[in-house]
């Protein structure tokens, strides 16, 4: 046991802190309760008569940090194809860039409405900058007001934040602005459509090409580091369709970890890592957390997505990587299309479509049959003009409880208290997207995961916790 680690979850922060272990000559046993490691950066591949490849939706990756590029290459060796992001939104039966290009909105933008919104955006300037009114900067709603306007907030802000999450942009807290809007108003969209950063130098929503696995899909990523983990001759494993399903401690200590499905065992370790859900976390402790941490963890919400998978007799829908459809009248939210990832996931003749349509789990949404899921996504795609009646070849549909941390405007005053108790816990560090209850991209999942590793094999302090909490992070 001396020097044994046991990782709860496979996604990419579990796997890449697994890597960092085993390279450094500890002993590492990753606890997956899926089939298949990746978490939401897994891939799905089927061969046969034709090779199609597919994820759980867009996945890019890219980095200003070479060494972190250099890493990714040394993972997938030469499977690397370097794709070129294109992202636009579909309004008014026009395709907008996004993110948002002033020259690309003038020319597509009813005249009437870009009269309206450049006032509202003067108008609202005006207030903030004499003061006359006062910008609380608390939601989402108030942040985006405040920078572009109501007109601009409404027509590509509001109403797509609304379908997606479910619920009022009044109602999410302006984290989730600041974190995943990197322009900084109007003005800032202007200058930097006039003047555009060079490449890797401005922010990361502008970073145009990125990495991708030419054959595999992005799971790749997971898949190389499960094979250089377990021949690091190490004895170290990974294990799949092994959920970690109680967390037994003795006050401060985490003593075990009981896992499986069907057949339950226990193991135990020098360390434990966690990249599960921190609700799920602390909802598996025994004993329990105390009861005002259990309470806060119940009160973090997550968004839940439905993935409408559609094969197509045509070679492509079109050259985005992915396409957002904020209107309310069409159900599902955003699409993409993994041939312009690589264009070897799809056979040349015929292309696939990922539909995203959030929920939350249990409602109507996620417990519709793969038929009716089909008709929705067909017929919003259709209606937007992307594909045509008849070309639909065949559909399934895949689903993710826990997709995305709801930042509603209490969330903070529940997270705390939950990731302060789990501090308090002597062997255990809860990390990745999911651990820390925190939207980051996969380079800050690998990044956390692999600073978690280091921090363990070595005894040096990495700061793991302070990745993805600066302001420009997001993407």
């Amino acid at each position: 046991m001396s020097d044994h680690n046991v990782i709860l979850g496979g996604g990419l922060a579990g796997l890449s802190c697994a890597y960092e272990l085993a390279m450094k000559g500890q002993r590492v046993t990753v606890l997956e309760r899926e089939p298949h490691v990746g978490g939401m950066a897994s891939s799905f591949i089927e061969e046969g008569d034709e090779y199609w490849c597919h994820d759980f939706g867009p996945h890019r990756f890219h980095s200003r940090d070479q060494a972190l590029l250099q890493h990714i290459k040394d993972i997938l060796g030469d499977n690397v194809v370097t794709a070129q992001r294109l992202s636009r939104i579909v309004l008014f039966n026009r395709f907008f860039d996004y993110p948002l290009v002033a020259s690309n909105v003038l020319r597509n933008m009813p005249p009437h409405l870009l009269a309206k919104a450049m006032l509202d955006y003067l108008w609202v300037r005006f207030l903030d900058v004499t003061r006359i009114r006062k910008y609380d900067d608390i939601s989402f709603e108030s942040w985006v007001t405040r920078r572009f306007g109501k007109t601009l907030y409404r027509i590509f802000f509001g109403q797509y934040t609304e379908k997606a999450w479910g619920m009022s942009p009044s109602q999410i807290s302006a984290d989730w602005a600041s974190q995943r809007i990197s322009l900084l108003n109007l003005w800032d969209t202007i200058k930097k459509t006039v003047f555009r950063p060079k490449e890797g130098e401005g922010p990361r929503t502008l970073v145009t090409s990125f990495m991708y696995p030419k054959f595999g899909g992005i799971g790749e990523l997971s898949r190389g580091y499960v094979r250089k983990i377990e021949d690091s001759g190490t004895g170290s494993r990974v294990l799949t369709n092994a959920p970690a399903v109680r967390i037994h401690r003795d006050g401060t200590r985490i003593v075990g970890i009981e896992y499986g499905k069907h057949h339950r065992e226990l193991m135990t370790a020098k360390n434990y890592i966690s990249t599960l859900p921190v609700t799920a976390l602390v909802r598996a402790l025994a004993p329990a957390a105390p009861d005002d941490v259990v309470q806060a963890a119940r009160s973090l919400k997550y968004i839940s997505i439905v993935f409408v998978y559609l094969k197509l007799d045509r070679p492509s829908v079109s050259p985005d990587s992915w396409v957002y459809l904020p209107e309310k009248h069409l159900t599902v939210h955003r699409i993409s299309e993994f041939k312009n990832f690589s264009p070897h996931c799809a056979p040349k003749d015929k292309t696939m479509v990922c539909a995203e349509i959030t929920c939350r789990r249990g409602d109507e949404i996620w417990r519709s049959s793969d038929e009716d899921l089909r008709d929705l996504a067909e017929k919003d795609l259709i209606s937007v003009g992307l594909i045509e009646k008849g070309q639909v070849l065949s559909c399934f549909t895949k689903r993710i409880p826990y997709a995305y941390p709801v930042y509603d405007l209490e969330y903070r005053t529940h997270i705390d208290p939950v990731i302060e108790f789990v501090k308090t816990l002597t062997n255990i560090i809860t990390t990745g997207r999911q651990g820390n209850f925190r939207y980051n991209n996969m380079d800050q999942s690998i990044e956390m995961g692999r600073k978690v590793g280091l921090q363990l094999a070595t005894g040096d302090y990495t700061d793991h916790a302070a990745v993805a909490t600066g302001k420009e992070y997001f993407g």
